[in-house]
C-alpha cells in the first residue's frame, strides 16, 4: 500500500481508538508510527520519527502551562477574576466572565487550563447572584475560547507552527478576531437562550467579602506581568520565560515544585507531540496531497470555508482540538487554498474555530466540568436535570457550529482576514 495512504488510515485509526478506547491520540500516534518504521524500513527511520518531534514547541507549552500551574495553585488567578466580578452588577456577570476568561486565556496560559477554572468561579458567583450558573459557564468558557489564539499562548505556537511549515504567515491574531466574533455572536444566543437578564427574586446577589491579594500572590502578578511585557515587546521566548519566571516564584517561596510539574498537562502536551509525529510521516509521504484531493471534490472557493468549519467541528465532538484537530487539518489549508482559489487563512481560522467552539459535549471536558460543577449545587437534579443538560450541552456545540458556518458562508470573516 501507498505510504501517504497507509500514514493517512493510521492518523485516523490514532484518532477512532483514542475515541473508543479512551487512549490519549498522542501515545497511539507515536505507536503507529513505530509500525510504519518496521514495515517500510528505509522509508520510515526511527531516526525521522523522532525528527518529528517539535522541540521548540514543546518548550513553550511545557514553560508556559509551567508557570501558570504555579500562579494558579496559589490562588492568584481564582482571587483577580473574583475581585473583578464582585465591582459588577448581577446581571453583568456573565459578560465580565466572558472578558475575564479571554484575558486569563489570552495572557498565556491559552484556553485548557482557564476551561478548569472559569466554571468554577463561575457557577459559585452565578448562584450566589440568582443568575443562571450553566449560562455563564457557557459564556465564561466562551471568552477562554476566544482568546485561545493571543500570540502568547502555547495553542497559537501549534498553529503557528503548522502554518509557517506550509509557507503561510504564521500570525495569529487575525484567527483570534474571528474567535472572538464567533464567540460574541454565539453568546449573545446562549444569553438569549437562558434568558440572561432574568434574576432569582430569592438571591439577594451580595457581593463576597475577598482578602487581600498576600505577599506570594502580588509577586504572581508581577510575573505575569513580566512574562507578557518580555514575550511581546522584547522578544523572549515565551516557554523559557515561563520557565525562568516560574522557577523564580518557586525559589521565592510562592509555590512548590512538585505542585507545579504535576499542574503541568502532560497528557495534552504528548497528545500534541505525538500527533504531530505521525503528522510529519503522513507530510512526508504524501498523505496531506491525499488529502487534499478528497477535500477538492467537495469544496468550491465559496464553499471551502463553512465545510471546514464543519468538518472541523464535529471532528472536535470526538477527539481534542488542540491535539488532534488542529494538527490535521490545518496543514491542508495552504495547499487546498492554492487549488480551489480560496484564502488559506480563513481555511485555517476555520479549523481553529470549529475545533474549538464544538468543545461543550459532555464528553469533552468542558462539558463535563461544567455539568459536574452545577452537579455539586443544592437541589441540582431538580432545577438542572442532568439528563436534560447533557442534551443541552450537545445541542450548544451543534448551535455554534451552525453559527460559525452561516457566518463563513456570508464572508463575515473575510472582512477580518
Amino acid at each position: 500500500m501507498n505510504l501517504g495512504l497507509l500514514s493517512l488510515i493510521l492518523l485516523a485509526a490514532a484518532i477512532a481508538v483514542s475515541f473508543l478506547r479512551n487512549v490519549n491520540a498522542g501515545l497511539v500516534s507515536v505507536g503507529f508510527a513505530m509500525i510504519l518504521t518496521l514495515v517500510y524500513g528505509d522509508a520510515v527511520t526511527a531516526k525521522g520519527v523522532i525528527a518529528g518531534f517539535n522541540t521548540n514547541l514543546f518548550i513553550q507549552m511545557a514553560g508556559v502551562t509551567y508557570l501558570f500551574a504555579v500562579v494558579s495553585a496559589n490562588g492568584t488567578l481564582e482571587l483577580t477574576a473574583k475581585k473583578v466580578v464582585n465591582l459588577v452588577p448581577a446581571r453583568a456577570i456573565p459578560a465580565v466572565m466572558f472578558f475575564i476568561g479571554m484575558a486569563l486565556s489570552a495572557s498565556g496560559p491559552g484556553s485548557i487550563p482557564c476551561l478548569a477554572i472559569i466554571p468554577v468561579i463561575a457557577i459559585l458567583l452565578s448562584v450566589s447572584a440568582g443568575i443562571n450558573p450553566i449560562m455563564t459557564s457557557i459564556i465564561g468558557d466562551m471568552g477562554a475560547m476566544a482568546g485561545r489564539m493571543s500570540p502568547l499562548t502555547p495553542e497559537a505556537a501549534v498553529v503557528r507552527a503548522l502554518m509557517e511549515a506550509q509557507g503561510m504567515d504564521g500570525d495569529t491574531v487575525p484567527i483570534m478576531i474571528c474567535t472572538f466574533i464567533t464567540a460574541i455572536a454565539v453568546s449573545a444566543l446562549i444569553t438569549i437562550y437562558y434568558k440572561g437578564w432574568r434574576v432569582e427574586g430569592g438571591a439577594r446577589g451580595e457581593r463576597a467579602k475577598l482578602p487581600p491579594f498576600d505577599k506570594s500572590q502580588l509577586l504572581s502578578l508581577s510575573g505575569l506581568a513580566v512574562l507578557a511585557v518580555g514575550a511581546l515587546f522584547m522578544g523572549w521566548n515565551v516557554g523559557l520565560t515561563g520557565f525562568l519566571v516560574g522557577t523564580v516564584l518557586i525559589i521565592i517561596g510562592c509555590g512548590k515544585d512538585k505542585t507545579a510539574i504535576t499542574g503541568v498537562p502532560w497528557g495534552v502536551i504528548m497528545m500534541v507531540l505525538g500527533v504531530g509525529m505521525l503528522m510529519n510521516i503522513v507530510t512526508l509521504s504524501g498523505g496531506v496531497d491525499i488529502l487534499v484531493g478528497a477535500l477538492e471534490k467537495v469544496m468550491g472557493p465559496k464553499s471551502a470555508a463553512p465545510i471546514m468549519a464543519l468538518a472541523a467541528g464535529v471532528l472536535s465532538f470526538f477527539s481534542s482540538g488542540l491535539g488532534v484537530v488542529f494538527p490535521t487539518l490545518v496543514p491542508v489549508c495552504g495547499s487546498l487554498a492554492s487549488s480551489i482559489g480560496a484564502d488559506g487563512l480563513e481555511l485555517v481560522a476555520m479549523v481553529v474555530i470549529g475545533g474549538t467552539i464544538a468543545g461543550y459535549t459532555p464528553i469533552s471536558t468542558t462539558g463535563a466540568l461544567i455539568m459536574a460543577g452545577v452537579a455539586q449545587q443544592e437541589n441540582s437534579e431538580k432545577r438542572f436535570p442532568q439528563n436534560k443538560l447533557f442534551i443541552e450541552l450537545f445541542a450548544i456545540s451543534a448551535l455554534n457550529l451552525v453559527v460559525l458556518a452561516v457566518m463563513a458562508a456570508a464572508g463575515v470573516y473575510l472582512l477580518v482576514i
